[in-house]
């Protein structure tokens, strides 16, 4: 084993010769190091002359697996080791959160869910990221920032700093089946009263719209988009919470119409049950979330393999998606800052995301591969997607949004079982939300 004073002389004498050192053991999902491309990445040598070992946190499962996989190609182009610390999602923030608050410097790279990251940044647990993105020699070769959907960059951007990286989207959209609208003569539906008619259409024949309508964030998500699709929002222009505006309203009486035609059993459906019903072959068309459509094409579990259709939710004015991101951001006290962005950003290149893409369905934060023809031949609903983003945004990330969502849950549920006037069940949550702030 070579002392650090004969690797810093080594590395002094022959910048060759760096790459025969040994590799750094650590990490069950590390592969061997190889010599740095020659494409302009960092390459192995860390400030202090020694090897660069990152260290990412995210959760555990298939789709981590499935990364440390892609990963070792990084340390054969790189010469940098990465070390994952994937755990359950249940523990993640706070791991992240004890770790950066207390500077331990043991996290490189953090995989923050958009609801997360204004406390991150408010705290100071993350580096800005804009000086990075302008040196080419860190950027792979297909970076391109302007492909980031511009509607993601805004969540991970706070005081025109950026802050972190988009990928692995979910947003929920409307499914059908086009052998069963065929059938009856129907044409796929895109706004509210399409959809209203279609759904009404099955419902006398027995069935009728799948959704996910039990009390939970699943409505709540699709609620927000309607709302929104109809020019609405929870916030007025002077920033105060204001349910009871007309395009809220209106939102909310389409919810009301439309449970009144969906399939029985929606009122304590999530978005599971919904792709159930669809994949049996029993729900002409439901609402569900893109995370989970693709088990509709699975042709080994699925009835309805090739016969699905996919497309934004139903709009009022035009079709808005409601986002759920994941982002890859650097820890402010990373120990390799420079090492730990180039890691983001070859995550997030559009190379690598479309292999993620096609390895496990993971929906990238790249709007360009919405429309790539490899990708929307395996995954049909890819375009859908893509078109739902187009115009997106996250749930409201203020500090008393959490009491809103629940808020909005509750009344959203007694409005699908029909216990309550829709204007009056918002006013309710207006009035709740201005009670707990002493308003």
């Amino acid at each position: 084993m070579k002392t650090k004073k004969l690797r810093l002389a080594l590395i002094l004498a022959s910048a060759a010769l760096l790459s025969a050192c040994g590799s750094n053991g650590n990490g069950a999902d590390s592969s061997s190091s190889a010599s740095p491309a020659a494409s302009g990445g960092s390459g192995s040598s860390g400030s202090g002359g020694g090897k660069v070992t990152l260290t990412i946190s995210r959760w555990a499962g298939p789709h981590a697996d499935d990364q440390k996989e892609m990963l070792k190609q990084f340390e054969q182009e790189t010469g940098i080791t990465v070390k994952m610390d994937d755990v359950d999602y249940a523990q993640l923030q706070q791991k992240q959160t004890l770790n950066l608050s207390n500077k331990t410097g043991e996290y490189d790279l953090v995989w923050a869910q958009e609801i997360w990251i204004p406390e991150y940044i408010k705290n100071g647990y993350l580096l800005p990221i804009d000086d990075y993105v302008k040196d080419d020699s860190l950027n792979p070769k297909d970076f391109d920032f302007a492909d980031y959907n511009p509607n993601l960059i805004k969540i991970v951007t706070a005081d025109g700093k950026l802050y972190g990286l988009p990928t692995f989207i979910q947003l929920p959209i409307m499914v059908y089946n086009k052998d069963m609208l065929q059938a009856e003569g129907l044409t796929p539906p895109k706004t509210w009263d399409e959809t209203l008619a279609v759904a009404k259409h099955f419902h006398d024949k027995g069935t009728g719209i799948a959704l996910p309508a039990k009390q939970g964030q699943a409505a709540v998500d699709v609620f927000t988009s309607l709302v929104r699709s109809n020019g609405g929002d929870y916030y007025g222009t002077d920033g105060k919470l204001n349910l009871s505006g007309q395009a809220n309203v209106e939102a909310a009486r389409f919810w009301k119409d439309l449970n009144a035609v969906a399939m029985n059993g929606s009122a304590t459906w999530h978005y599971d049950e919904v792709t159930k019903a669809v994949q049996s072959g029993q729900a002409p068309i439901g609402l569900t979330v893109s995370g989970q459509v693709g088990s509709l094409e699975d042709q080994a579990n699925s009835s309805v393999a090739g016969k699905i259709g996919y497309a934004p939710l139903p709009y009022s004015k035009q079709p808005f998606g409601t986002l759920s991101v994941w982002n890859w951001c650097v820890a402010a006290d990373s120990k390799h800052p420079k090492e730990a962005y180039e890691l983001a950003a070859w995550l997030t290149s559009k190379e690598t995301e479309k292999a993620m893409s096609l390895k496990d369905g993971q929906m990238p934060g790249r709007q360009s591969l919405f429309s790539d023809p490899e990708l929307s031949a395996k995954y049909p609903f890819f375009p859908a997607v893509g078109e739902a983003m187009k115009q997106a945004d996250t749930q409201p990330l203020s500090a008393d949004a959490p009491k809103l969502m629940d808020g909005l849950a509750t009344a959203l549920s007694a409005i699908a079982v029909g216990n309550t006037d829709p204007q009056a069940a918002l006013a309710q949550v207006q009035q709740d939300m201005a009670s707990a702030s002493g308003q």
